[in-house]
């Protein structure tokens, strides 16, 4: 090896180092806010377990509930575009923020498997005050949302799943390079460059959909806007280790006898395009339960309630028997005050 491309390689190496260093720093500079703070005056919490647990609300409180899950860097304000006019149509529609995303508390046991997050779920729902409820789960959150149905079936209506990434029959693997991650400074720094880094959201949210325009700066801003939580790197650390690369083999949602003796009707929607969880998989988790009906949406990838709302909200609302959808509610643009922190207008 030449002595030029050795020193380039070098070169190369000390500068990512660096960038990741300073990523890591420059999160500990913006995460200082503690949730109530973030989530503004207005702000709903439920208190579960010891936690409080951010939430929004959409439409009447006599409506049939819907209780929505997100999925890896999301929180509640990501459900707007389906969740006001599904609330037009009548329905309670709730979101939680599932730690340690959003705008909640996270837990000191440092936990995030499916069964301590399904706990959080049903915790929620008596807190809400939810005897029955129709149960929606995104991407990596339908672990818990299937764990939650499996765990207290008589308390759901039906079940809906929107492009879950499961990873069935892999659920104990984790890559190669996760060992090392378990020294937590290493862990942070890893983080800091990738889930938490705001320069990453706009990029990530567009490697998930098909129409690059719909991510547009008020788009990402309201996934940025969490980013300011203190501590957010660390315990997004933790959900890596915990959740994310968890062994999950003895989890209900691994075990594929559930999916069959689940005794409510289901409905998937899955993009056809979908790059992280390939329409495959939907195809088979349909095929597991007793009772589901699967419906695809072209050119849709990885977020179906972004890409296209007016057709998921017509899916969920003729599953579930409801009226006509009325003309769509607008969600309204953010409003920042502050870097990565802002307030958004109320839309419901």
């Amino acid at each position: 090896m030449s002595n030029l491309l050795r020193n380039l390689i070098l070169f190369v190496v000390a500068a990512a180092v660096i960038a990741a260093v300073s990523f890591r720093v420059l999160a500990g500079m913006r995460e200082q806010y503690d949730p109530v703070t973030a989530a503004g005056a207005n702000a709903r919490f439920a208190e579960v377990k010891g936690l409080r647990i951010h939430y929004r609300e959409w439409g009447p409180t006599k409506g049939t509930p819907i209780l929505l899950v997100h999925g890896t860097m999301a929180w509640s304000e990501t459900w707007r575009d389906i969740a006001a006019p599904l609330g037009d149509a009548g329905y309670r529609v709730i979101a939680p923020d599932l730690p340690p995303f959003g705008l909640s508390d996270r837990p000191s046991s440092r936990n995030y498997s499916r069964k301590a997050q399904a706990e959080i779920i049903g915790g929620f729902a008596d807190a809400v005050g939810l005897e029955k409820f129709v149960l929606v789960g995104h991407s990596f959150g339908g672990g818990a949302t299937l764990e939650a149905a499996f765990t207290m079936p008589d308390r759901i209506r039906q079940l809906i799943l929107l492009d879950v990434a499961l990873g069935l029959g892999s659920e104990g693997d984790a890559p190669p390079l996760a060992a090392l991650l378990r020294a937590r400074w290493l862990r942070n720094v890893a983080v800091a460059s990738s889930f938490t880094n705001p320069l990453a959201i706009g990029h990530g949210l567009r490697s998930f959909v098909r129409d690059k325009a719909i991510v547009t700066k008020e788009r990402a801003a309201i996934y940025e806007w969490p980013l300011t939580l203190v501590n957010t790197t660390d315990t997004v650390g933790d959900w890596m280790m915990t959740g994310l690369y968890g062994d999950e083999r003895a989890s209900r949602a691994a075990d594929r006898a559930n999916y069959g003796d689940f005794p409510r009707r289901v409905l998937l929607i899955w993009g056809r395009e979908d790059t992280v969880t390939p329409l495959a998989e939907g195809r088979e988790i349909a095929g597991l339960f007793r009772d589901a009906r699967l419906e695809v949406l072209d050119d849709v990838n990885h977020l179906p309630q972004i890409e296209k709302p007016d057709e998921v909200v017509q899916l969920v609302t003729d599953f579930l028997g409801g009226s006509p959808r009325p003309k769509p509610t607008k969600a309204k643009p953010i409003v920042s005050s502050l870097p990565l922190r802002g307030s958004v207008a109320d839309s419901r």
